[in-house]
């Protein structure tokens, strides 16, 4: 998986400025507003806020919001790059992890799947897209998908551990994440995985994931 471009994020920055959302003495835009521009989620630019304020570049004034108070236009534009930079490494890094542990679950799961877990994930998959055709965010859906493999990979431990990190792990099915291309994506991947799964192919599921991954990693960091 290849690093976000730092040059990607200072263009972004630059336009924001340019356009008059991002200007010295003036409040920060909100967080909704750099989740959506940046494509990350509001706890990441929570974060990169935070490292913007231990550098004194911005100031969090109670019940008023944050605003920029460093007048130097290129240490911002730096600053900030690096830490929403910082925050898209995390994200490539989620999916690294993801990809490490859920093609094995998909294994797992092609010899222990019960009828009805294999049921509800076409359901699931239903419902995504009507949210696609809807345009409404799928996130919890596509959580319930993965969650769902875990369970049914009738290792307690590993249902444990993906139950315990799903906080972590949907870090990277944040709603700013979710263009329609990358819902898209995750439905193809997921009918890949049940077909896999169907045929209680434990290489084909696990195959399925991994380009599963894959291909997300590639719609959300590209």
């Amino acid at each position: 998986m290849k690093p976000y471009r730092y040059e990607t994020i200072v263009e972004q920055i630059r336009e924001l400025i340019s356009q008059g959302e991002l200007s010295i003495g003036d409040k920060l835009p909100p967080e909704r507003t750099l989740a959506k521009r940046f494509k990350v989620s509001r706890n990441s630019v929570r974060q990169a806020v935070q490292a913007l304020a231990e550098k004194n570049l911005v100031e969090s004034r109670q019940g008023d919001g944050t605003y920029i108070c460093d007048r130097n236009n290129a240490l911002l534009v730096d600053s900030l790059a690096r830490a929403i930079g910082a925050e898209k490494t995390r994200i490539r890094e989620i999916l690294e992890f993801r990809q490490c542990l859920e093609p094995q679950i998909a294994r797992l799961a092609a010899s222990a799947i019960s009828p009805a877990q294999l049921d509800r994930l076409k359901i699931i998959v239903c419902d995504q897209q009507r949210k696609l055709l809807a345009h409404e965010a799928d996130d919890l859906l596509d959580q319930e998908f993965h969650s769902l493999l875990a369970q049914a990979s009738g290792n307690t431990v590993m249902q444990e551990v993906f139950a315990n990190l799903n906080n972590l792990l949907n870090e990277s099915r944040s709603e700013f994440l979710q263009s329609n291309t990358r819902k898209r994506v995750s439905i193809t991947g997921h009918l890949k995985i049940i077909d896999a799964l169907e045929k209680r192919d434990p290489s084909m599921s696990q195959q399925a994931m991994e380009s599963h991954i894959l291909d997300i990693e590639q719609t959300v960091l590209n």
